[in-house]
């Protein structure tokens, strides 16, 4: 009995490690199979409820109402070689010249933000720039720039540093083909130069379309004015370029914008952009020789150029300044608008002059012009004194004020003013309109009060006089999902579309987020509105939360129980077309829960996949690894995956990867990584990593990183058992004595660690197992360092 307990324990540490963590993951298994019974109990009839749904005077739906899709799926075969190598998109490959006229012919039409445009001209073949037309190119760029001012705030692209890099790529790649730039390509390119402040190199853009032979027009010269005339400090700048302008255009060297024809004299939006330059620095001489020059040139100064200096003149010399020059402005013919009042309201409420406040208010109010919300949120008036000053507006322009002030009080959260301002609305018999209602319910869901906001929805809108649109079933639609009310939620969409609105991609997005919570994520439920949205009329483009509502959604039902295949492909499928059919650029947490919802259903293919997806994307774009520096442990659950379905060199790269992302790794992964070295038979790729660690001078390739912090009593004891079981016992003493010296990289010699006896026995023990000859020798070595170094952990 004796000698077979001897046996037992002579096993060596790492391989007890494999044991132990083998039965962790079947048990994790034997846990998940248990929760099979969530789909009986999802096919068990419901039971009856008497309590309506949803709304009053329509019952609400159920999931289970819902007719099932007939959905199609295509199966994402892995590469050929080995199970751990991450699968390329199962992408059909497009004929060139219809892939061409395809693009050629949806970009006019369609509202593609920057995002999308770009996805969009990285899918073309090479072969297809070729076809592309200079119209087509310079859509592109603007496009991606930016510049439809038609699309929502969110839609359209910011300048940074990464927009100018995908213009740069578009420009070189078309070019490369032959597409020949016209002035229009570089005025896009002068444009978001002189966005991101770079104004040498707009300079040299626009030297390099006079040298291509192009006469520029005014536009660029304009924007590049523009530019300097809204930076600080760069005034003297402005007046340079300004001098360069009229030099060129004496010379012919500037085209007119309609035409090849030399434009003979600047136009007015130019002499804007300069008049607001040195009103703005205050140079109000200047300004008045500008003004003197537009005379002679025969063009007469605008409300614009006068609301230009009106704002110069109150920043730089006060209220009553500004109050003079809007009455020589009135005087002049002039009608003073919301932007003239604008700069003189703000001056009053920041010198704190409240008659001055007052009759401002009243003279706007004369001409039914409300101010901003921002500069109503300013006055430092009671709302109701605002109202009472401002009584002058005609009625249908009444109600605008109110929702001005509506909505000052929802952004400081003054739920009470916001309902007391609807009691006063209604005492004063001002016809309210959506935007108020639209307001009200928004402020009631904020402040928790679903069911008080359902009430108002089905009071206001049941009897027709008003009728809801598409933002305010989005309110509902989203605060119902908020709060778990997901019948309530699934009435207001049905409701919705018996009014005849479409349903939007924010809608689609709460209604999935929502499902994605309820019941642990009822994926069932997902993949009936997916296939919903994917055939709704008119087509609706889901988004970067469309997509990560739908993976966690099987992230959540995952942990549950075990995905079935049909579920299975379906995520797979959306996970394909989020490139190839709708040119969504994946952002970190679509990444992160798409990982969530592979390795939930423990698909390592896929989820490797995923990891290489995620890889390339890093290359161009830093931030898709947010998600993973922020929870680390999702790439250590991919590592698990990994060594559970025994793809050990699935998990050193990870490994090695998670070191050139410059992640935070965790000693947890470096156990893992040094479990996979000894399972592979590998001790010197294990050697690599502890000394990568350890030591600072090490260079940075794949798993040579100085992170000593992470190499804890447990990775050293890791280590040194893996070195004992495959016999290198030459690297016991000095693995000890370097991790004993290092702490940090800007202190590497000050002695820091603390050892346990209980470890140092351990090893005594797999030393004395080994049956070494020089064992022995070795024991006493490393019992005089530890003594040295750890006086409290010598075993007795």
């Amino acid at each position: 009995m004796h000698g077979r307990r001897t046996k037992q324990a002579a096993v060596s540490w790492a391989a007890a490690y494999s044991r132990a963590y083998t039965y962790r993951l079947q048990s994790a298994e034997q846990r998940r199979s248990l929760s099979e019974l969530y789909n009986r109990m999802e096919k068990k009839p419901a039971a009856k409820n008497t309590k309506k749904d949803g709304v009053e005077g329509l019952p609400g739906p159920s999931i289970s109402a819902i007719p099932r899709p007939k959905i199609h799926f295509q199966k994402i075969e892995p590469s050929a070689g080995s199970k751990q190598q991450a699968r390329e998109p199962n992408q059909q490959l497009k004929d060139p010249k219809a892939a061409a006229d395809e693009y050629i012919a949806k970009l006019p039409k369609s509202k593609w933000s920057g995002e999308k445009t770009w996805a969009r001209f990285s899918q073309l073949p090479r072969e297809s720039l070729a076809r592309l037309r200079d119209i087509d190119v310079n859509r592109t760029l603007a496009n991606i720039r930016g510049a439809d001012k038609t699309l929502a705030q969110g839609e359209r692209a910011v300048a940074t540093t990464m927009t100018l890099n995908r213009m740069l790529e578009v420009f070189e790649k078309t070019k490369q083909a032959g597409v020949v730039p016209d002035k229009y390509t570089y005025q896009e390119l002068i444009a978001i130069n002189v966005d991101l402040l770079n104004f040498d190199y707009a300079h040299e853009w626009l030297d390099k379309m006079v040298q291509q032979g192009i006469t520029p027009t005014i536009r660029p010269y304009r924007t590049i004015l523009k530019g300097y005339g809204a930076t600080a400090g760069m005034l003297d700048n402005a007046r340079r370029f300004w001098q360069e302008i009229k030099t060129k255009l004496a010379a012919g060297q500037i085209a007119a914008d309609d035409s090849s024809e030399p434009m003979r004299s600047i136009d007015m939006p130019t002499y804007t952009c300069y008049i607001a330059a040195e009103a703005k620095a205050g140079d109000f001489a200047k300004v008045v020789g500008v003004l003197e020059e537009m005379e002679q040139a025969g063009i007469t100064p605008d409300i614009t150029v006068r609301n230009t200096i009106l704002d110069g003149i109150v920043r730089h010399r006060g209220l009553d300044a500004g109050l003079r020059e809007a009455e020589l402005m009135a005087e002049s013919g002039y009608e003073l608008n919301g932007y003239s009042y604008a700069p003189l309201l703000n001056a009053a409420i920041s010198e704190q002059r409240h008659d001055d406040i007052r009759a401002l208010l009243a003279a706007a109010a004369a001409k039914n012009i409300v101010p901003a919300v921002h500069t109503i949120r300013r006055v430092p008036f009671d709302p109701f004194e605002t109202l009472e000053i401002m009584s002058g507006l005609q009625s249908s322009h009444q109600v605008r004020l109110y929702n001005a002030l509506i909505e000052t009080a929802m952004r400081t959260n003054d739920f009470g003013r916001v309902l007391q301002l609807i009691d006063h609305l209604r005492q004063r018999e001002v016809a309210a309109n959506v935007v108020t209602y639209t307001l009200l319910l928004d402020a009631l869901n904020k402040a928790g009060r679903l069911e008080q906001a359902k009430s108002m929805f089905a009071k206001v809108f049941n009897g027709g006089e008003l009728k809801p649109d598409t933002y305010i079933y989005s309110i509902m639609i989203d605060a119902c999902g908020r709060q778990g009310d997901v019948r309530s939620m699934l009435w207001f969409k049905n409701d919705m579309q018996r009014q005849g609105l479409a349903v939007s991609e924010p809608i689609y997005n709460s209604v999935l987020s929502a499902l994605a919570r309820w019941r642990h994520g009822n994926l069932q439920a997902v993949m009936v509105v997916a296939d919903e949205l994917e055939r709704a009329k008119p087509a609706v483009r889901p988004t970067c939360r469309t997509f990560s509502a739908i993976f966690a959604a099987a992230a959540a039902q995952a942990q549950t129980r075990t995905l079935g295949a049909g579920e299975l492909e379906f995520v797979r499928s959306w996970y394909r077309h989020a490139g190839d059919r709708y040119y969504v650029a994946k952002d970190s947490f679509v990444y992160f829960m798409a990982l969530s919802a592979f390795i939930g259903a423990r698909c390592l293919p896929d989820a490797m996949a995923v990891f290489a997806d995620m890889l390339r994307d890093y290359e161009r774009n830093r931030l898709v690894a947010d998600g993973f520096v922020r929870k680390p442990n999702r790439m250590l659950d991919l590592m698990k995956l990994a060594l559970g379905q025994q793809e050990f060199g699935a998990a050193l790269e990870i490994w090695n990867h998670w070191l050139q992302l410059r992640l935070p790794p965790i000693p947890k992964a470096a156990e893992l990584a040094l479990f996979a070295c000894d399972q592979m038979g590998q001790p010197d790729m294990a050697r690599a990593i502890i000394y990568g660690l350890l030591t600072p001078d090490a260079s940075p390739s794949a798993g040579c990183v100085f992170c000593p912090q992470i190499v804890d009593e447990s990775v050293l004891g890791l280590y040194m058992a893996a070195m004992i079981k495959h016999g290198q016992f030459d690297e016991l003493l000095p693995a000890l004595r370097l991790w004993a010296g290092v702490a940090t990289k800007e202190e590497p010699l000050v002695p820091k660690r603390q050892l346990s006896e209980s470890t140092v026995s351990k090893i005594v023990r797999l030393l004395r197992r080994s049956k070494h000859p020089e064992a022995p020798a070795l024991i006493g070595q490393l019992l005089t360092l530890v003594d040295e170094h750890f006086p409290g952990a010598t075993p007795i």
